[in-house]
């Protein structure tokens, strides 16, 4: 595999693509109108976001 294939990315941006994924795949299984789907995608991905970071830092103490 050629180096300049790489394709890295940190917890934090995984963390991210995978909550918008989701949130969006959500948003279009739960809701009909559109107006719906966008505040349920937002509001999921607002939820998955800070659950993300809250469990980040409550496993913090225990990294060291």
């Amino acid at each position: 595999m050629s180096a300049g294939l790489a394709f890295k990315i940190s917890h934090l941006q995984a963390m991210l693509l995978f909550a918008l994924v989701i949130s969006v795949a959500f948003g279009f299984l739960a809701r009909r109108r559109p107006v719906d789907r966008v505040k349920y995608i937002v509001w999921s991905l607002f939820l998955f976001l800070l659950i993300g970071v809250g469990i980040g830092w409550a496993m913090y103490p225990f990294s060291r």
